[in-house]
């Protein structure tokens, strides 16, 4: 029978045992515990915990474990004093079949029998001894494998533990050693424990970076899995496992981001055959040639996230879309991840082919740069009467402008709209107010009651034309605020007295009300806006 001795760990096809059983007839050599005794302690090292890693000790326990494999009566001896000391739980981590490598980091994976419990156990109670400190650099073991060792034990790891030796460690040393990587392998293992207990996925989200390509290689593992979303994973994402991905049978909502992908571009069949959403972030080049590789005949929703593209690439890209998914597509997104000095313009007229969609119900442009006028807005109204939801991009004030006559046309022509982000032109209406400093306005006294009235009544009157023009303000004026240095602006106020000022106004600025605006409106806009 073959034996091997790995780091003090008797290996066999049966379990721990020897090359040699001793006869019935043993001498009392073999049956003298304290001879055996004596000859295990003159083989095993310096118990020193400062000392367990140099060469004596390595020497040592390796004569040990030869001594366990001579004859069974050496081998509950030379196995008590091999693993009397340690420094570090990677011997008896070792022993578990779930404790593997990945990508250099020691992880724990998969189902723990109650036989390999026993195992663990039959070394892990000689343990006396045990130095509290840092792994060597060369040993990455992923933190998750302690917490999960906690969680899973049920009995103390060490149960004969006497002496636990701690030596002048940091706090960054705690049951770490080197870690790589930790959400990376902690997310691995997550994924790796709900498929080995039959868990049915249906959404999976990573966000963030890191994973590797053995971490996503779980993800197949979920073949009922209806969404998928991977966020800054692009370095770790290959083109076999994305013809992989497209394989599984259930999924049918998918937002992949390529950036610093290897994959440059892609000229093979894909799959993803029952795909209805897609959402890629990659250069639009590039998700311009996922499109014709894609063997869905139905997708609904697309969305392209692009930080480099051009107007040649846009138009293309609106018509592949259009001319292979028109029949079928309900939401359309084209966002582009502008910075100070990368502004693209588009033009309305790339949008030209989306237009005949009717059953459209969701668009939406993000950091580019257009005109826009009232009469656009009435054209993708009348084209798309079932939107609902709008996201238009935010516009300068050097760009032309809807104004807020929009409003009114989006109310009348998309009825079902729920979100709306439109950037508008207010120049026309009346300026706000702040609500006056010093708490509520008082009333006026009596004598000053009709005097007033008639004040608010005059520049009501006055404000009525400016309140008509803004076409989704409603046309009542709350308060009028027509004071300009403690003096009405109205003709009919010009008799009315003055108003209260306060006795010691502050002297370093100037008054409050040389600083109003002549009206104050109160606006209830007819949509949600986001």
């Amino acid at each position: 029978m073959l034996h091997q001795v790995q780091a003090g760990i008797i290996t066999t096809a049966q379990g721990p045992t020897t090359n040699h059983n001793c006869s019935p007839t043993a001498s009392r050599f073999h049956s003298n515990p304290d001879i055996l005794g004596e000859i295990c302690e003159y083989l095993s090292s310096n118990d020193d915990l400062e000392e367990l890693d140099s060469a004596q000790v390595a020497e040592g326990r390796q004569n040990l474990a030869w001594l366990a494999l001579t004859c069974k009566a050496f081998l509950e001896p030379a196995l008590d004093r091999l693993w009397r000391s340690l420094n570090t739980l990677y011997p008896l981590f070792k022993i578990l079949p779930a404790f593997i490598q990945t990508d250099g980091t020691h992880v724990l994976r998969g189902t723990i029998t109650p036989e390999d419990w026993d195992r663990f156990d039959w070394y892990a109670r000689r343990v006396k001894k045990f130095c509290y400190t840092r792994d060597p650099d060369n040993l990455d073991i992923a933190m998750h494998v302690y917490f999960r060792m906690a969680q899973l034990r049920t009995s103390p790891i060490l149960p004969s533990l006497r002496h636990l030796y701690c030596p002048e460690i940091s706090q960054q040393d705690f049951l770490i050693s080197g870690i790589t990587s930790v959400e990376d392998k902690l997310s691995g293992t997550f994924l790796h424990t709900l498929w080995n207990d039959g868990a049915q996925l249906d959404t999976i989200i990573f966000k963030g970076s890191g994973l590797s390509p053995g971490t996503l290689d779980l993800i197949l593992n979920f073949q009922s899995l209806r969404s998928l979303e991977l966020t800054g994973m692009g370095p770790a994402m290959e083109l076999d496992w994305l013809k992989k991905i497209g394989a599984m049978p259930k999924l049918d909502d998918l937002a992949l981001d390529f950036t610093h992908s290897r994959i440059e571009v892609v000229e093979e069949d894909l799959g993803f055959k029952d795909l209805k959403s897609l959402m890629v972030t990659a250069p639009l080049s590039f998700t311009r040639s996922i499109l014709p590789y894609l063997a869905t005949p139905s997708l609904e929703t697309i969305v392209s996230v692009s930080c480099s593209d051009s107007q040649n690439d846009r138009t293309k890209f609106v018509e592949e879309v259009v001319e292979r998914w028109g029949s079928t597509l309900r939401s359309f997104s084209l966002v582009h991840l502008m910075s100070a000095d990368n502004i693209e313009d588009i033009q309305m007229v790339t949008l030209a082919p989306l237009i005949p969609i009717k059953s459209l119900t969701g668009f939406r442009l993000e950091g580019y740069s257009f005109d826009l006028t009232d009469d656009n807005i009435r054209i993708l109204g009348s084209a798309w009467p079932n939107l609902t939801k709008l996201l238009l991009p935010f516009l300068g004030s050097e760009r032309v402008r809807p104004s807020v006559e929009s409003l009114r046309i989006l109310k009348e022509l998309c009825p079902k709209l729920v979100h709306l982000r439109l950037p508008l032109d207010t120049s026309e209406l009346p300026a706000f107010v702040p609500p006056p400093i010093g708490g509520p306005r008082t009333a006026p006294p009596p004598e000053e009651a009709g005097t007033g009235a008639a004040s608010s009544s005059s520049s009501s009157s006055s404000s009525s034309s400016s309140a008509a023009a803004a076409a989704a303000v409603e046309e009542d004026t709350d308060a009028v605020m027509a004071e300009d240095s403690g003096q009405s602006s109205s003709p009919s106020s010009s008799t009315s007295p003055a108003p209260s000022v306060p006795p010691n106004p502050p002297p370093t600025s100037a008054p409050f009300n040389q600083h109003r605006p002549p009206f104050h409106l109160r606006i209830r806009p007819p949509f949600v806006f986001l």
